[in-house]
């Protein structure tokens, strides 16, 4: 699978804590080895942002020269990392000046037991615990907000924890300040799809609306130049099935959608193509599946129906799984216990497995004025999966929800639907449950389907975003 990497663009503020008080009783390499520990895990971060790292704080004085390099730097989160047991002011001072900034408290136990001749120095040594909770008391007391992952350095399932939550903060921080444009109302009567502009400003989105004229004139400005760039751009899919005048039509309208996003610096969208807008509109004529395609590859997803909330868990599921597949929950199979996942023929092409072919169709389905346009058909890579389901809610903290639910693509074989599928079991592989449980939750009818477990990453980005998360299980 070709998926983008998560979004490795947060600035990491590492803050690494050491007391000397200890130095004359302990070994002389001590204060070396613990800033090459501290090193070390600066350079696994790395993997994940940009780190911001002052080295060993190991007083006052350097405690307030962190905050600045912090400060200088326009920390996204901050990360506490204790080497030892160290005073907590060291870290507090630090940190401070920064009370809404996410912050995490770390430690890597170096090593998974306590062994019978543990000793004074080895405690000293290895005294990290300690200095972690020094410092969550203190954060308690003050009421900072902040989230513990405590594990066995060398183990994967610590690094995974900590890029979970970076993932997820990321992704939150990513969408304040974002525009999703709205080409289109949504469609008439489908009302779990709708959100007000108040709904959308409360998670820091602004909705540029874009109606019938001024698509047709953006289709109408399409340079032959933009039309060959973009045609190069997907000249490896296969095109056997749909007409030149098809595709030309949907490569004008996908240049067009292209050039909106770029004029207004846009993170995502929503499309309505069953308007006058789109399909009935003479200045376009035809579906903009290929158009909606191509920006969601790209990293500017895009969502059916006028869906806005859906276009945004599009967004927090690519920044924070890689990939997202828009898509509905058709139809159960009680006998093997999956849900069949489809779409009307667009999405994210990076989902699919590694060589799978994207096959271009006839959107005859859904033809406009001008004929059908392009639909895309492709296989969805099989593998631990997460659904997303976000939607405003009256009663929810922050007035919204997320929902997720785990499970796993089990194979893609529903040709006939003319669009990517996938055939997804819930995790504990008892569908019924997982659909009603779903339903029980508030999720809207469309879904953005993410690779890997990604419902910790989801959790958190609910968490900075100050919303409600629930999480579907396939038990009531």
């Amino acid at each position: 699978m070709s998926t983008r990497a998560p979004s490795n663009s947060v600035r990491i503020g590492l803050l690494t804590v050491y007391y000397g008080l200890f130095d004359d009783s302990m070994p002389a390499a001590f204060r070396t080895e613990r800033t090459e520990r501290a090193s070390s895990l600066a350079m696994m971060l790395s993997a994940y942002g940009e780190v911001i790292h002052p080295g060993l704080v190991d007083s006052e004085a350097s405690s307030s020269a962190a905050a600045e390099m912090f400060a200088a730097a326009n920390v996204d989160v901050i990360i506490f990392a204790p080497t030892m047991a160290a005073p907590p002011s060291y870290a507090w001072n630090a940190i401070s000046p920064f009370p809404d900034v996410p912050l995490l408290a770390i430690v890597g136990q170096e090593g998974a037991i306590v062994p019978d001749d543990y000793n004074t120095e080895e405690a000293t040594r290895l005294s990290a615990p300690v200095g972690l909770v020094m410092l969550t008391n203190v954060l308690v007391r003050r009421g900072r907000k902040f989230d513990v992952v405590y594990g066995v350095a060398e183990e994967e399932q610590f690094e995974r924890r900590i890029s979970d939550w970076i993932a997820g903060v990321g992704a939150a921080l990513a969408l304040r300040n974002s525009v999703f444009l709205a080409i289109g109302d949504p469609m008439v009567g489908y009302l779990d799809i709708e959100a007000s502009d108040r709904d959308l400003a409360s998670i820091g989105v602004t909705r540029v609306t874009i109606d019938g004229p001024t698509f047709a004139a953006a289709t109408a400005s399409v340079t032959d130049d933009h039309l060959n760039a973009l045609r190069t751009k997907i000249e490896d899919w296969n095109a056997a099935a749909v007409s030149a005048e098809q595709l030309a039509l949907s490569l004008r309208v996908a240049c067009a959608l292209e050039s909106l996003v770029d004029q207004h610096h846009a993170t995502g969208g929503a499309i309505n193509c069953h308007s006058d807008v789109v399909r009935w509109n003479p200045g376009v004529g035809v579906t903009a599946c290929l158009g909606v395609s191509c920006r969601t590859t790209g990293g500017i997803p895009f969502a059916c129906t006028g869906d806005v909330p859906t276009a945004i868990a599009l967004f927090l599921g690519q920044r924070i799984g890689g990939a997202a597949l828009y898509c509905e929950l058709y139809r159960l199979d009680s006998t093997d216990d999956w849900i069949l996942i489809a779409n009307g023929g667009e999405g994210d092409t990076s989902i699919r497995p590694d060589g799978a072919p994207v096959v271009m169709l006839p959107e005859d389905h859904y033809s406009g004025i001008h004929g059908a346009g392009v639909a895309l058909a492709f296989p969805v890579q099989t593998g631990p999966s997460t659904l997303f389901s976000l939607t405003p809610t009256l009663h929810d903290p922050g007035g919204w929800r997320l929902v997720t639910a785990l499970g796993e693509v089990i194979g893609s074989r529903h040709d006939a639907m003319e669009g990517p599928n996938a055939m997804f079991r819930p995790s504990g592989g008892d569908v019924t449950a997982m659909y009603e449980a779903w339903c029980m939750a508030g999720a809207t009818h469309h879904a953005a389907l993410v690779p890997g477990d990604r419902v910790a990453a989801a959790r958190v980005a609910a968490a900075t975003l100050g919303i409600h998360h629930v999480e579907v299980s396939s038990s009531l």
